[in-house]
């Protein structure tokens, strides 16, 4: 059995051969089969995402537009309503007819007929803008409602698709386990994860203060990208690395809560954080680790040192942002970076 095999194998992230042992092609093919799902799944969810992000950009704008028009409306009714009491204070049974029969000027009394009948005028047009106003009012309301109604639509898309993308990957798992003991019974294999070093990481300084996301490591020379390298998941890069060297401070991109620490497989240490935006993001090959699970982090905040556990050839940061906890459901680091601000 080749070394390369066993050390994916033991790290969970790519298929076996079929010349490793019975069985263990068709398991890994299956594997296969389910992490390309969980891809499109994931393409899915980030569709929905990004339609939710929209559909909230309409809705606030709707409201803001639905607010202005009714500030509007509610100056438009004040004005009529003035305009009404001072009519029906000023008003005689015999209209404007009184004046024209009692003036000794009959053309002043015509005069103030036409002013009147100009006020009249102003009345109707102010009637009729309260009117349009009021039928704005409504359809804002009626879009609102429209667009409550499809954002509801897109986040069950989007929950349906999480669920869809975390059943696949499980499954995926499974298989893997299986193949992985398979190999184990037909002897030893490397297990290419460090040594889950902990300790002290330089105290857990912040850096970016008053940011909401900064970047993993500063300075943050980029190296091997997302996607590179092949076309299939075993092959397929699944993050971000930044080329820097062991012991760099590494640091949560934003405020979360560690999700997930572990060493021994190809990730080596590594640091899971759940951020309140529904995503997670993966801090691998760690030299050192300074957190544990259920930690609550600032964004800034050093959760360990970079290092070169696990299936490395150097010393390196991965990075990856994913949409649950479980590898195969990663996104591409630097958009999603970059839409939080954050300069890649």
């Amino acid at each position: 059995m080749a070394a390369a095999i066993a050390a994916l194998l033991a790290s969970g992230t790519g298929p076996a051969s079929a010349d490793d042992g019975p069985g263990i092609g068709r398991l890994s093919a299956r594997a296969d089969r389910l992490m390309r799902e969980a891809s499109n799944a994931v393409a899915a969810h980030e569709k929905a995402q990004d339609a939710v992000r929209k559909g909230e950009r309409r809705l606030a704008d709707v409201a803001r537009r639905q607010a202005a028009e009714q500030r509007r409306l509610d100056a438009l009714r004040a004005t009529l309503g003035r305009q009404a009491r001072s009519e029906y204070q000023g008003a005689s049974g015999l209209g404007t007819m009184l004046p024209l029969l009692t003036s000794s000027s009959p053309q002043r009394a015509l005069d103030a007929g036409v002013r009147a009948s100009r006020g009249d005028r102003a009345a109707r047009q102010l009637t009729d803008r309260v009117t349009e106003s009021r039928d704005r009012v409504a359809d804002r309301r009626a879009e609102s409602a429209r667009l409550v109604k499809g954002l509801k639509a897109q986040e069950e898309r989007r929950s349906a698709a999480r669920e869809d993308i975390e059943a696949k990957l499980a499954k995926a798992e499974a298989e893997v386990r299986r193949a992985r003991a398979r190999v184990l019974a037909a002897g030893p294999m490397p297990t290419g994860g460090g040594n889950c070093a902990r300790g002290d990481v330089g105290g857990h300084k912040r850096a970016g203060k008053g940011r909401t996301w900064v970047k993993p490591v500063s300075p943050a020379p980029l190296s091997a990208g997302f996607g590179s390298g092949g076309s299939f998941w075993s092959h397929r890069h699944t993050g971000q690395d930044f080329a820097v060297p062991t012991g760099t401070p590494v640091r949560a991109v934003g405020a979360g809560t560690v999700e997930y620490v572990g060493c021994g497989d190809g990730f080596g240490n590594q640091v899971i954080v759940r951020h309140a935006d529904g995503y997670f993001t993966q801090y691998a090959h760690l030299s050192r680790i300074g957190v544990s699970t259920g930690d609550r982090l600032d964004a800034g905040e050093v959760l360990g040192l970079s290092g070169a556990t696990g299936n490395v050839s150097g010393p390196h940061l991965h990075f990856e942002v994913r949409v649950t906890p479980q590898f195969g459901s990663g996104i591409d680091p630097l958009p999603w970076l970059r839409a939080r601000g954050v300069g890649v």
